[in-house]
């Protein structure tokens, strides 16, 4: 009988500013096909995303002989399938080279999960000793927050819209509950739309936001910042989507994971928050309105570009 365990390696180092996400995993399943005394023989799936229209350069090394059996491109990743037969001592470590950093899932051959962080500057997997383990699905959600800029300047935007503290609280509380809904909804396939346009119509958010803080007087989104939180949270949600959909969900606990994702994101939400609040209190109290405007300004220009980036992204195919 054929065993199976998988190492899910998420490449969360490789950031492009003005695309503005940060999650571009690879996946590198392993499958055991040999359980002989004498000789341990060992397929491996490995997918690679692409970056800017190239691909990462990645490779697999063992301790094991390996063979390609095959390579193929799909949905903008080369897969390729190595054969590894590793004699009588068996697969003793998996190494990514060209890693710059790398969160591991793995399930054993027991059908047992550990969580593994490794960095790039020890890139190897060493499957005889043992390792520590962090929530691997957390940590993924506050950095594809924290590392994700168009998220991090739609929160500063709806900070804009209100003063008190119950008014943060409510409009903080309206985005995560929005945003959790379709990611929900999404991560299990009840609700599905196109990558491009969600996170074409993400950056046209945040110009909007940055265009209605900007009115001197009142404005939809300041008269209703709850209802208007809670909309693009909807769609913010299925841009969360889109990196859970790269990553995947593990079989055995989806449920697990997709809690652990949405409570780092709350997590890193948490962090942008405070700092934001903390930078614009000092604003207010230090210096000119201008200088507190300045963030708006910038926001806008930045998601501009965003939105006019994303949206040639989907005209281009057409018009070429």
């Amino acid at each position: 009988m054929k065993r199976l365990f998988a190492y899910l390696v998420l490449l969360c180092c490789w950031i492009n500013f003005s695309h503005a996400h940060e999650v571009r995993p690879a996946f590198l399943k392993v499958t055991e096909t040999n359980l002989e005394a004498d000789r341990s023989e060992f397929e491996i799936s490995f997918r690679q995303p692409q970056i800017n229209g190239r691909f990462l350069g990645l490779s697999v090394s063992t301790n094991c002989d390996a063979t390609e059996l095959s390579a193929s491109l799909t949905d903008g990743a080369l897969i390729e399938v190595l054969e590894l037969e590793c004699g009588e001592e068996s697969l003793q470590y998996i190494e990514i080279n060209g890693l710059d950093r790398t969160l591991i899932d793995t399930k054993r051959l027991d059908g047992s999960i550990d969580e593994i962080l490794i960095n790039g500057n020890e890139p190897r997997l060493d499957l005889t000793a043992a390792t520590p383990t962090v929530p691997v699905y957390l940590i993924i959600g506050i950095e594809h927050l924290l590392l994700g800029f168009d998220h991090i300047l739609f929160v500063i935007m709806l900070l804009y819209l209100v003063r008190s503290s119950w008014g943060i609280f409510k409009v903080v509380t309206s985005f995560t509950i929005a945003h959790s809904l379709t990611l929900a909804l999404s991560a299990f396939e009840l609700v599905q739309l196109s990558s491009a346009p969600v996170e074409a119509v993400i950056a046209g958010s945040i110009v909007l936001l940055a265009y209605e803080n900007l009115q001197k007087s009142g404005s939809v989104s300041k008269a209703f910042p709850v209802l208007v939180a809670f909309g693009f949270g909807l769609l913010h949600g299925l841009g969360f989507a889109g990196a859970v959909a790269e990553i995947g969900l593990p079989e055995e606990s989806q449920l697990i994971a997709l809690l652990l994702f949405n409570i780092g994101i709350e997590l890193g939400q948490l962090v942008i928050i405070a700092v934001a609040l903390l930078l614009l209190m000092v604003i207010r109290l230090k210096f000119i309105r201008l200088l507190y405007e300045a963030p708006i300004y910038l926001t806008g220009g930045i998601a501009s570009f965003w939105f006019l980036q994303r949206s040639w992204q989907i005209f281009a195919p057409v018009i070429g």
